[in-house]
């Protein structure tokens, strides 16, 4: 049986403990003076901050390579907040919109910072507009500026428009005090539906470094009081290469991202049709929920991929005269949905494989990891149009409301 420790070599034993302790705490207290979190602050009085971005082409005379046209919104605190205890000013009147040209991004955005008399802040900006111009000419190195920068955040939004992109940063909704936050709440609530497709810079720079999916982003139209989302603009090596309209973007949208769309509106299954657009009867229903599962596998010396979708909408109009207490009704109904979606979906296909050549859907993700080996042989952007994608609905209407009789 083992001896019990005297009283005298316990108090010893104790008395060693610190010693060994000294050096881990003075260099837990060295650690803590070196991570300190406020060695390179600044005072927000010196900093104006941009909330919203604008890329465009400027002319140069001679027939030189155009530059870049950087432009910012600035907010100007004093008239957000007001002074003499009134209330704070909204609109045009409550931001400034400056430009400056150069003959990169970095460049453009150094002689814009030559005009301020204070840093200019890129960490709370939410929007960057580009100009359809400047998207179809090349935005590898925009995109490689965005990148390098530690202050762009990842959760910005990229937004393509056909006009001048500076002409979004002068839209005046009238509904926002910060007229870029009506634009930025835009984009986001109708992300958070599944209207809208979330695509963010940092989903940009994901999809970008893949070989198995191209970038897309999206395009928005603006004139001085109204701003409308317009679809999907498609992108292959930094460069526009087509878009897509709302329709076919809803179809990818349920392909893709399992997000429910917009409301799909068809003629009456039942009715006598005439000519006149006048005179014909329509349903609209909404999709509440929609699940979507995709398979692929080798055929024909390719790939086929099958993309099965199950939707549950509900009937929000109806202008048809239908009992739809029977459930042939119903089933019919159902049926002239999915025939819609259904070619929806292959007209999106068809513009992505035969026009436009790229691989939004992220097929050749899904074939690089079943078949790694196959798939580095391959260069995908040459095989994707090669391949056969099938699309197939199966629609549930769920609620189809009360008619008064």
């Amino acid at each position: 049986m083992a001896a019990k420790r005297s009283p005298a070599g316990r108090r010893r034993r104790c008395m060693k403990r610190p010693d060994r302790m000294m050096p881990l705490l003075l260099l837990l207290c060295l650690l803590a003076t070196l991570s300190s979190g406020c060695w390179d602050r600044k005072e927000l009085e010196q900093r104006t901050s941009v909330v919203a971005m604008a890329i465009d082409l400027a002319e140069r005379q001679g027939g030189e390579r155009p530059m870049i046209k950087l432009s910012v919104q600035i907010p100007i605190p004093i008239k957000i907040t007001g002074s003499g205890g009134g209330g704070g000013e909204g609109g045009k009147s409550a931001v400034k919109v400056m430009s400056a040209t150069g003959f990169s991004m970095a460049d453009a955005m150094r002689n814009l910072q030559s005009r301020l008399n204070q840093e200019l802040f890129y960490g709370h900006t939410r929007v960057i507009a580009v100009s359809e111009r400047v998207a179809r000419t090349d935005m590898s190195g925009i995109i490689d500026s965005l990148r390098r920068s530690p202050q762009m955040r990842r959760l910005l939004w990229v937004l393509i428009t056909p006009e001048q992109a500076v002409d979004l940063l002068h839209a005046d909704p009238k509904l926002e005090q910060i007229p870029i936050v009506y634009v930025m709440d835009l984009i986001q609530n109708g992300a958070e539906r599944g209207r809208i497709p979330d695509i963010t810079l940092g989903r940009w720079f994901i999809d970008r470094s893949s070989s198995g999916i191209e970038p897309t982003a999206n395009f928005v139209k603006s004139n001085k009081q109204d701003i409308k989302w317009h679809g999907i603009a498609l992108f292959h090596d930094d460069k526009m290469v087509g878009r897509i309209e709302e329709e076919q973007s809803w179809a990818l949208l349920h392909m893709r991202d399992k997000a429910i769309g917009g409301d799909i509106t068809i003629p009456c299954p039942a009715a006598k049709q005439t000519g006149s657009n006048s005179e014909r009867k329509y349903i609209t229903a909404h999709p509440k929920k929609v699940h979507s599962k995709s398979t692929v596998a080798p055929h024909q010396g390719t790939f086929r991929m099958d993309v099965k979708i199950t939707a549950e909408l509900d009937i929000v109009e109806s202008m048809c005269d239908l009992d739809y207490r029977k459930k042939q009704v119903v089933q019919q109904i159902e049926s002239a949905i999915s025939t819609e979606l259904e070619k929806r979906a292959q007209k999106l296909v068809e513009l992505c494989q035969k026009e436009y050549k790229v691989d939004v859907f992220g097929m050749g993700n899904k074939v690089r990891a079943k078949y790694p080996h196959e798939f580095e042989r391959l260069k995908w952007y040459d095989e994707f149009p090669q391949t056969q994608i099938n699309v197939n609905y199966d629609v549930e209407i769920r609620r189809v409301g009360m008619k008064m009789r």
